[in-house]
């Protein structure tokens, strides 16, 4: 029996070195976790730079700089957002679903004039709408078909929506029931602000099942 004791094997113990070595290790990480903070910093800054909204500086008629800050909250919503701004509200008033309900329905109402606002409150508090929809465990999903604007003055915007909704179950994900409608949305313009940024409320919504 060979009685030599192996020379890769270690003579003595370093008290120690685990720690210095794990020391070593989260360092390189804290480092690496640095690089990668300033680079999402610098990344975050750039699009900020790109997106920004810019400072407008007008000059007057005899050469006076006049700055204009907040330029884009003076022109009214155009066609793309008044499209955009129905639909959002309408799926979150009618499309909504058994897991986000609680907070679609708000902003549907947040989208709405105030006294306007209160009277769809009372209604969906009468018809217990959240309630069924969080004991159906349902998906109401919405699909427009055809919106256009068919009235439009200085102060009100007038829309007709036809769309598709159909009820999904959250349990099997088939569909349990396809109904069609044509809504009718009026807007009324509005002072853009932040609370605001698209400059409009809904004023009256009616729904005509098809």
């Amino acid at each position: 029996m060979d009685n030599k004791k192996n020379t890769n094997s270690r003579l003595f113990v370093e008290f120690w070195g685990n720690l210095k070595f794990w020391n070593i290790v989260l360092m390189t990480f804290a480092g690496l976790m640095f690089v990668v903070a300033m680079f999402a910093i610098g990344v975050s800054y750039s699009t900020y730079k790109t997106n920004r909204i810019p400072l407008v500086v007008k000059v007057s008629g005899d050469g006076a700089a006049q700055v204009v800050h907040q330029m884009a909250f003076k022109f009214p919503a155009g066609k793309g957002e008044i499209y955009y701004f129905t639909k959002s509200f309408i799926r979150e008033l009618t499309g909504f679903n058994s897991f986000t309900v609680k907070t679609e329905v708000p902003r549907a109402l947040n989208k709405m004039k105030p006294g306007y606002a209160a009277y769809w409150y009372q209604y969906i508090e009468k018809n217990k709408i959240v309630q069924n929809a969080l004991k159906d465990d349902v998906d109401f999903r919405v699909t427009f078909k055809k919106i256009e604007i068919t009235d439009q003055t200085t102060h009100h915007v007038v829309l007709r929506v036809i769309l598709e909704l159909d009820v999904i179950s959250n349990l099997t994900g088939q569909i349990e029931a396809t109904s069609h409608y044509m809504d009718k949305v009026i807007l009324k313009r509005i002072p853009r602000s932040v609370n605001f940024p698209f400059g409009l409320e809904v004023v009256n919504f009616t729904e005509t099942k098809l």
